[in-house]
């Protein structure tokens, strides 16, 4: 009896010291490589699942979902996508390691039609730096944010909205303005079928005025732009994004006070308030992306006013 007591006690202990080891066990990391990304239909793709890992042990199987109805396994697997239309197809690779954990990961791939030579444009999207600031202003621009679904940029061509224009990924160009001055800048973009995707972002030219001794200064700071709709069908459906806006940094000239502060957030809309109160603003957006010069108008007892400019971009 003491030997069939002693035996039991080791069955219990081994069952314990495996349960352990199975809530211990560390879920596996799946990882996929794709030979393309996208082409004509049919189009043929080597997957590659082999830089997947497991942490604390190692990788038992490979399961391939090709999101057209197909399964495949191994760490390789090679499949052939048909269709006559433009179509996304989601690929998902599921791993189990050596305890039963599992991890998945997708991979999307875009066919197009057989014969096709390319049927999404291009998206342009630049940045500018400063993007205001006084004349002369030199401006440094770069679009290495475009890109094309289904093929390559070939052609980067800026117009800068004072009369010059230029080419090249990045590029830099000197605004000069006689008064304060909201300039556009253009950027289209041209792919390898020809395909072209533009858009537009404001560079502010300022020409500081002297501002009376005993007049106001007006400040404000902004905060960063906060989604809070994303769009997946741009532009007939706009993006919202809030930004804050606070004016605390505006003042009046010694022995005078702040009476108006008015906003233009350079969206058409504009609010005129008695107090230093911050404002948020929702601002809609239909674009890659798109730049709303906001100003800041602030007028003491006299009547005398000064204002300042800020820029706000958003980006989908």
């Amino acid at each position: 009896m003491r030997h069939l007591i002693r035996r039991l006690g080791i069955l219990i202990l081994s069952v314990v010291l495996l349960s352990s080891c199975s809530l211990l066990n560390q879920s596996p990391i799946a990882s996929i490589t794709a030979s393309s990304l996208s082409g004509n239909s049919p189009l043929t793709i080597l997957f590659d699942a082999s830089d997947s890992y497991d942490p604390d042990g190692s990788i038992a199987t490979y399961e391939w979902d090709f999101g057209d109805g197909v399964q495949g396994t191994g760490a390789t697997s090679t499949h052939t996508f048909t269709s006559t239309t433009v179509r996304t197809f989601t690929v998902t690779l599921t791993v189990t390691d050596n305890s039963g954990g599992k991890a998945t990961t997708t991979q999307s791939i875009e066919v197009l039609p057989a014969g096709s030579t390319g049927s999404n444009p291009p998206t342009a999207r630049f940045s500018a730096k400063p993007s205001y600031g006084n004349s002369p202003l030199t401006v440094q621009f770069d679009a290495s944010l475009s890109y094309d679904a289904d093929g390559s940029i070939s052609v980067y061509a800026w117009d800068f909205g004072d009369g010059s224009t230029g080419a090249g990924k990045t590029i830099s160009h000197t605004f000069t303005a006689a008064a304060t001055s909201n300039i556009t800048v253009t950027l289209t973009v041209t792919d390898d079928s020809g395909s072209v995707g533009s858009t537009s972002l404001v560079v502010t030219v300022m020409v500081p005025v002297i501002v009376p001794t005993d007049g106001p200064t007006a400040s404000f700071t902004k905060s960063e732009p906060v989604t809070i709709y994303h769009s997946d069908n741009l532009p007939d459906t706009p993006s919202l994004f809030d930004v804050t806006f606070d004016p605390a940094l505006s003042t009046a000239a010694s022995g005078h006070t702040l009476k108006t502060f008015v906003w233009n957030f350079g969206d058409g809309e504009t609010l005129s308030m008695a107090t230093n109160a911050t404002v948020k603003h929702t601002y809609a957006s239909g674009s890659p992306s798109h730049t709303f010069v906001v100003t800041l108008t602030v007028i003491d007892e006299q009547g005398l006013s000064d204002s300042t400019v800020r820029n706000v971009t958003v980006v989908n």
